[in-house]
């Protein structure tokens, strides 16, 4: 069922699956194409007051795919060590279901691209460059908002697999 996770050991609360979102880069966004085919791309992310936002080039495959149909899911891999001699993986994730669209307001754009930017950039760029970059950037990318209907955490970092003995 959309939005559950079947293995309820695996369910972390939403104050770490919130804090995964936070502490993590990258994601994959997934779409459906106006075939009903799904397609992907690696994506980075800011989450500001419970909602995702984006940065997009001003057209492609994605934009087409969400105007045709705006549901999406968003998936974040916080930690993925395969662990050999026990055939298996250490794992956390996030997925994020929801609606995504198009920042058409432009106070919110900029306060999306001014975050994202934020995020992305460390104390050797300097301030004035940011500025510059925010205020001729905004013209030159779309921003996307994706509202979770549904976000869903899960982990398994412990080393042991209890059902298997060998």
């Amino acid at each position: 069922m959309r939005g559950e996770i079947r293995n309820k050991l695996r369910v972390i609360s939403q104050e770490e699956t919130i804090a995964l979102i936070r502490e993590n880069e990258h994601g994959v966004l997934a779409t459906i194409n106006h075939e009903g085919k799904p397609c992907t791309v690696a994506l980075n992310h800011v989450y500001v007051d419970g909602v995702l936002y984006f940065h997009s080039g001003l057209e492609g495959e994605m934009l087409d795919n969400i105007a045709g149909n705006p549901e999406v899911s968003y998936m974040i891999i916080g930690v993925a060590d395969v662990i050999y001699e026990q055939f298996t993986t250490a794992f956390s994730s996030v997925v994020v279901h929801g609606q995504m669209h198009v920042v058409e307001d432009e106070e919110e754009k900029l306060s999306a691209l001014t975050a994202l930017v934020a995020r992305y950039s460390n104390d050797v760029i300097p301030a004035k460059v940011i500025t510059d970059f925010i205020t001729n950037g905004v013209k030159c990318v779309t921003m996307l908002r994706l509202t979770p209907e549904f976000i869903t955490g899960k982990a398994r970092l412990t080393r042991k697999r209890p059902c298997l003995e060998y």
